[in-house]
């Protein structure tokens, strides 16, 4: 009966390997220049509509409504939200030395949802 118990533990074991090197790469993501355009378009969609909500009053909204606004008819995708997204990513792994998680806007916690 050993005999059989025994690849059954090997292929638990293989199982539980590969789910923790998974789960140890959550921690990473794509740079800009690595996302597709449509990982793209849907991050700046996103980050529009997330500061737009976090931020109701400010006068940025108009600005990044009116650079988000043509671009899927002109297929054009601004860079100004690469900027963004890289640093909201470099904050989130803790690599930004301008800005800190948890503090100013492009530290909001809830930003880390938007990366890919």
């Amino acid at each position: 009966m050993l005999k059989f118990a025994r690849p059954q533990i090997t292929r638990n074991l293989a199982c539980l390997r590969s789910s923790f090197t998974t789960t140890s790469r959550l921690g990473t993501y794509k740079e800009w220049k690595q996302l597709s355009d449509d990982d793209k378009r849907n991050f700046i969609h996103s980050y529009v509509s997330f500061y737009k909500e976090k931020h109701p009053c400010s006068k940025s909204n108009v600005m990044y409504r009116s650079l988000a606004e043509g671009m899927d008819e002109h297929g054009d995708i601004p860079y100004v939200f690469g900027i963004l997204y890289n640093e909201i990513r470099s904050v989130t792994l803790g690599e930004s030395t301008e800005n800190k998680r948890g503090q100013g806007i492009l530290g909001d916690p809830g930003l880390q949802s938007l990366l890919k």
